[in-house]
């Protein structure tokens, strides 16, 4: 199989490489975007609003946030098979797959759209959601306002394919995180002024609207799609159905691992330990995170390879990747080895005890789920992710079952890491063995494919550096 593939003479187009690159770039602003709406934001919450009034926000945007969920993964299936079949020139089912993206996206919007009005009108969500600080016209007005913002991005999101199709997948992740940073801009002046949360909601819209039309008409240069009835197709509808639903397993695992996690280490540790697991977990979660938009980045241009059938491509995107994957995760596991109690430590002001060996061994399942997250790159990006994804949902409920069972026996927080190294390691083993039946060739050929991988990299690098 490798002398068929003639792997010394393989090399990826540069346009794809590219392609890699710049939403590898992409995806690094986003990291910024992020870190600004997920800790630098923070304190100016609780400095202007207080705790209460914070908490509130949180409540809210939790319920709002939900909805995202509520596409039932067609955004993510569909897009990818837009990719595959405009590659193979198809271009009647892709203008058939936008429309039913679109329409499925306003009926849902409608439906939960009259279900809050309704709820506002008769009960109100104030009561339902705890809120203290809020009114009643805010609280309600305000989730209707944040629900009808979810589903703009949903809408915005339709557009996607024809951005991944033409290797303009960093665009539309610019265009999101620009809209997401015109919000941050929106809610930092709108608190700092004091300014009233309707207000501040509405103007909060606003990018995201801004970014739905410069996806609209930038798109329709590259692929004239639109709202037309005339183009929904039932019979494609239900073509993307069981795929939209396996993707929907992916998010329902990370749910029961991380929700399921908190609860059993808080009823058998105590709220102390959960403490400290949550804050390193946080920590390791953020690196992980960096590492992985590599996966995000490679993920269009596996799809579009898929769409022209060409497998040489995946794979060398695919063993490059788990290369570079492999190198950068454990170079930052070696640097946080050596820096780890201090960066914890000074972070969480030294309320919280560090516990050097539950650091090390969350390092190790670090370095597995990343490898795994790349592992699961190739069936999420072809639509052929219901095995990798029923696998996932298993492996993340088994991982919470063993720790419960583990900590039963011997309520030692050493042993979280451990059931969690078990679990995604086995995920990872099953997932390379479902990739290497898919690209056809045998663990063997791979162990040969990812050295000369290697070393192809390290003469790229060392060639680069001088």
């Amino acid at each position: 199989m490798v002398n068929n593939l003639k792997i010394n003479k393989l090399s990826i187009n540069m346009s794809v490489y590219k392609s890699i690159a710049k939403n590898l770039a992409a995806s690094t602003f986003g990291m910024g975007v992020n870190f600004l709406s997920q800790i630098a934001m923070v304190p100016l919450f609780i400095s202007f609003w207080g705790i209460d009034k914070y908490a509130d926000w949180i409540l809210i945007t939790a319920l709002s946030t939900i909805f995202m969920m509520s596409d039932m993964g067609l955004n993510l299936a569909s897009n990818n098979e837009f990719v595959i079949k405009y590659h193979k020139k198809d271009y009647e089912t892709c203008s058939k797959l936008q429309t039913n993206g679109f329409l499925f996206i306003l009926f849902v919007f409608t439906v939960f759209f009259m279900i809050s009005v309704f709820v506002s009108t008769f009960w109100g969500f104030k009561e339902i959601l705890g809120v203290k600080q809020f009114s009643e016209q805010e609280t309600s007005i305000g989730f209707i306002l944040l629900l009808t913002d979810v589903f703009v991005i949903m809408y915005g999101r339709v557009y996607h394919g024809i951005f991944r199709a033409t290797s303009r997948t960093h665009v539309v992740i610019v265009i999101d995180n620009m809209s997401r940073l015109g919000s941050l801009m929106v809610m930092f002046f709108g608190i700092y002024f004091g300014m009233n949360i309707i207000n501040m909601l509405i103007l909060y819209i606003i990018p995201d609207l801004l970014g739905v039309l410069y996806k609209h008409f930038s798109s329709r240069k590259a692929f004239d799609s639109g709202l037309s009835l005339s183009n929904f197709d039932s019979g494609v509808f239900k073509s993307i159905v069981k795929p939209s639903l396996a993707f929907m397993l992916f998010p329902l695992g990370q749910a029961v691992s991380s929700q399921g996690m908190v609860f059993v280490v808080n009823v058998l540790l105590g709220g102390t330990v959960l403490v400290a697991f949550t804050t390193t977990r946080t920590l390791v979660n953020f690196l992980r995170q960096m590492v992985n938009m590599l996966s995000i980045s490679i993920n269009p241009e596996i799809c579009s390879a898929y769409g022209r059938n060409d497998y040489k491509t995946i794979l060398n995107i695919y063993n490059r990747s788990l290369v570079i994957t492999f190198v950068v995760t454990v170079g930052c596991i070696i640097f946080l080895l050596l820096t780890g109690k201090f960066i914890y430590t000074e972070w969480t002001k030294h309320t919280i005890v560090f516990n050097y060996g539950f650091f090390v061994g969350m390092l190790f399942v670090l370095l597995i789920s990343c490898l795994t997250s790349l592992s699961g790159v190739i069936p999420l990006s072809t639509n052929t992710h219901l095995r990798f994804t029923t696998a996932f949902l298993i492996s993340q409920i088994s991982g919470v079952l063993l720790c419960f069972i583990f900590l039963k026996i011997n309520p030692n927080i050493l042993f979280i890491p451990f059931t969690l190294i078990i679990t995604e390691l086995a995920l990872f083993i099953y997932s390379s063995k479902e990739n290497n039946k898919f690209l056809n060739i045998t663990l063997k050929e791979m162990c040969y494919i990812l050295w000369y991988q290697s070393k192809f990299i390290f003469r790229k690098s060392t060639q680069f550096s001088r």
